[in-house]
Parts: structure tokens; sequence; C-alpha cells
């Protein structure tokens, strides 16, 4: 579970769900959170994804380098 949300945060998919089309285990980094809590992610292959605050507290974990 993700104790807090930073940009620049590594994190670590832990449950796809319907919130994902990545596998499970494929990594990120939190790049942006706008007014409206939306949290924006770019993964390692270079996309981009957003999810709410909660989908992501949900479906991360911290990745540990």
């Amino acid at each position: 579970m993700m104790d807090s949300i930073t940009v620049g945060a590594k994190i670590k998919l832990n449950d796809a769900g319907t919130y994902s089309e990545k596998p499970v285990g494929s990594t990120a980094t939190i790049i942006y959170i706008d007014e409206h809590d939306m949290v924006y992610v770019e993964w390692s292959d270079g996309k981009l994804s957003s999810y709410s605050e909660g989908q992501l507290r949900k479906s991360f974990v911290p990745a540990i380098a």
C-alpha cells in the first residue's frame, strides 16, 4: 500500500484490476498530480497514464530500487 504519493516516486503495479493495460510488476514514475488529485505516471516504456489517487493507492506499491 502507498503511504504517500509524491512526484518523482517510483511505483510498481501490484494489482492491475480494471485500471491498467500493463502487467502486474510493471514500474512507473509519478510525474504530476493535478488539483483534482489525478496522478499522472510515466511507465518504464515511456508511455503515460493517469489514475485517481484512490486507484493509485489500491493498485500500486512503492518500487524498491
